[in-house]
């Protein structure tokens, strides 16, 4: 997509422009549908609803979402570079406190590592995605859900001629079997360990987690991929330092752990880290990918901005899309801390306080709802742990219906939303979707699963055929209406190629 039409993205919830008859069709077969999963009950009605319809996309927008998110992934790793010339300084720069077992700390930045898996969460401002935080990691939430829910919705109403978007499972099996066809160098097809490991979980509870799943392991298969299942515990390394998993010899290896602290591994990270050091031995993703994540490096891309350091268009892109952000407590200068307290104090009204490295909407704080005295507290705990100070962003709303489980009850809401497409070697994938219930206060809110999110999909409106002409879109903010117009031109599907190229040619 052209640099221009990247600028001007727009993105609108387009089920208001689908026939009448089939959004009353939609509905009423997915109220009397079953086998959806559960939903979160809502403390402030203490009602279970359950939402009857996805988010509506157009294939256009689809991939201009495409397009932006891998654009501003790679400068985001651009950014890390002008700071650090190793993954290990990246680490020491960003006060990084999470563990990242297998790290490399010698080991170069390098974009096609570091973004071959991403959830950029976005959300949208008069039909504007605005970039919230770049969710690169070894575990992103919704990844086998998004895709089976897109299905399940499109099966729904076939003629409404709306389709998922390719699927999150699939194309990660087409990555990992890019990077065996390009990696491997022993003379056989090459073999993917998907390892069984022992972790902590949210309750300090240590338990058994697995990295295959029914939909996972099938689809890999289906790609002609020889998968082997083994425990972390039980890996060991050869004579020639070549990892082995049920004594075989393993040429990649697909992480799923998050941020689970790792027990009992028994020296399987150790001979992990020891074959990925020796080259013998492919990752994917790369755990130092979660870098990426520290939404200080949002700051860092608008001191990019402020120094003159990117072009026209990607300092205009950054302006567009990125909520101004600046970061307090990072690089430990007491006169820098005390010059940004200074620069934000009198706007405390428009900005969201964040931690720079943090998940779940954990410790947001949106500065019109706090006190002059803990907003105080939170930029002073910043000397402790790095915080960001961000622009707030206006959510726009869409009109979700949504069914009461248990009296069967049917209402409307205006909700606000989340979109994060996953990225996969620079191509999106899946669309999650997140937005809140019936009873969401009217003021700004975390739209996050730990405050009651409904965990969603979205699905591809067909191509208008009015190719190349403008029209005008109604974007529904908040409780106010704006009219936006917008170009309908062809976008480009470049990026899906592209990162397919890179991975290919590492």
């Amino acid at each position: 997509m052209a640099d221009e039409e990247l600028f001007d993205l727009l993105i609108h919830d387009t089920w208001d422009a689908l026939p009448g008859h089939i959004r009353e069709e939609f509905v009423a077969r997915r109220a009397a549908s079953t086998g959806w999963g559960s939903n979160p009950r809502q403390e402030s009605d203490s009602r279970c609803w359950e939402p009857l319809r996805p988010v509506i996309v157009e294939e256009r927008a689809y991939r201009g979402l495409e397009s932006l998110a891998a654009r501003l992934l790679h400068l985001a790793v651009d950014a890390c570079r002008r700071r650090a010339p190793t993954l290990g300084e990246l680490c020491r720069v960003l006060r990084f406190s999470h563990s990242l077992p297998l790290m490399d700390p010698d080991r170069p930045l390098v974009a096609a590592e570091l973004t071959r898996y991403a959830r950029p969460d976005l959300l949208i401002e008069h039909g504007r995605p605005r970039l919230l935080e770049f969710n690169n990691s070894t575990r992103l939430g919704g990844a086998a859900v998004t895709p089976r829910l897109a299905e399940a919705y499109a099966r729904l109403c076939p003629q409404s001629g709306l389709h998922p978007p390719p699927s999150t499972v699939t194309a990660r099996s087409a990555a990992l079997a890019r990077t065996l066809r390009a990696e491997n160098r022993h003379g056989n097809a090459g073999r993917l360990l998907m390892p069984a490991y022992w972790g902590i979980d949210d309750t300090g509870t240590a338990r058994r987690y697995e990295t295959v799943t029914a939909p996972i392991l099938a689809d890999a298969r289906r790609m002609g991929i020889e998968v082997v299942q083994a425990e972390l515990a039980d890996l060991r390394l050869d004579a020639a330092g070549r990892l082995l998993a049920a004594d075989v010899p393993i040429d990649l290896v697909l992480l799923q752990w998050g941020g689970n602290r790792i027990v009992n591994d028994g020296g399987g990270l150790a001979a992990l880290r020891t074959a990925d050091r020796a080259r013998t031995v492919e990752l994917f993703p790369r755990t130092e990918s979660a870098l990426i994540s520290s939404k200080a490096v949002l700051a860092w891309l608008h001191e990019d901005c402020d120094a003159g350091l990117l072009s026209a268009a990607d300092h205009a892109l950054v302006r567009a899309h990125v909520p101004w952000t600046v970061c307090l407590g990072l690089d430990g200068d007491p006169a820098a801390h005390e010059k940004l307290v200074r620069m934000t104090t009198g706007q405390r009204d428009r900005l969201v306080a964040k931690p720079a490295v943090g998940k779940s909407g954990n410790a947001v704080i949106f500065g019109n709802q706090t006190s002059q005295q803990d907003w105080s507290a939170v930029i002073h705990a910043a000397r402790e742990s790095p915080v960001v100070l961000q622009h707030r962003v206006e959510s726009d709303r869409i009109t979700m219906p949504f069914l009461d489980q248990e009296s069967g009850r049917q209402v409307s809401a205006q909700v606000p939303f989340v979109l994060g497409p996953y990225m996969i070697d620079g191509a999106a994938a899946s669309v999650a979707v997140r937005h809140m219930g019936p009873a969401v206060p009217a003021g700004d809110v975390v739209i996050s699963a730990s405050r009651g999110a409904y965990q969603s999909t979205a699905l591809l409106a067909p191509e208008p055929p009015e190719q190349g002409s403008r029209t005008t879109t109604v974007t529904r903010a908040g409780a106010g209406t704006a009219m936006t117009k917008t170009k309908t031109g062809t976008a480009g599907v470049g990026a899906a190629e592209a990162g397919a190229a890179a991975a290919t040619r590492r």
